[in-house]
């Protein structure tokens, strides 16, 4: 069957399509018994590696935007991804499989939902040669196929 082909049966069965909202799903990364913290500290670069010797023990810490002043209570790990690696012009790139290129658009923008067509936009923006590839059915097809990549899943 073709791509397009389960693209549509998706879509009739479950109403999936390039507008439907996708997030990381925490509790997939708890049941499927993979280590999302160890997977986290493989997302750093290399100077951030340096200052985070593990991904354990990094505990939450007091965060502050510095657009804001506001102090809040942030995971350590993942505010040095959205802060410091997610700038770096290779954190999205051509060697990225198109999965993790999405996981790290939501570990940027604090697991907000974004659509295929959404992710599509915002990777086109970056440095990766594959993101010209990565349309918004691409993306769907990607994010709804029977396996759960990196706990990518739909809000639905």
């Amino acid at each position: 069957m073709s791509a397009q082909m389960q693209m549509s049966n998706l879509t009739r069965r479950f109403g999936i399509t390039v507008d439907t909202k996708f997030h990381i799903d925490y509790d997939w990364w708890e049941r499927s018994g993979l280590n999302q913290r160890l997977h986290l500290y493989d997302q750093l670069c290399e100077d951030c590696r340096k200052r985070f010797k593990s991904h354990e023990k990094t505990e939450e810490v007091d965060w502050v935007d510095l657009e804001t002043g506001e102090v809040r209570k942030a995971d350590a790990l993942i505010e040095c991804l959205r802060t410091t690696c997610a700038h770096q012009p290779d954190f999205i790139d051509d060697r990225l499989p198109l999965t993790s290129a999405c996981f790290r658009v939501f570990l940027t923008n604090q697991n907000a939902p974004l659509t295929p067509r959404e992710l599509s936009v915002i990777l086109g923006q970056t440095t990766a040669v594959s993101s010209a590839q990565w349309t918004a059915q691409k993306i769907l097809s990607v994010l709804s196929g029977p396996r759960v990549y990196l706990g990518l899943r739909s809000k639905t």
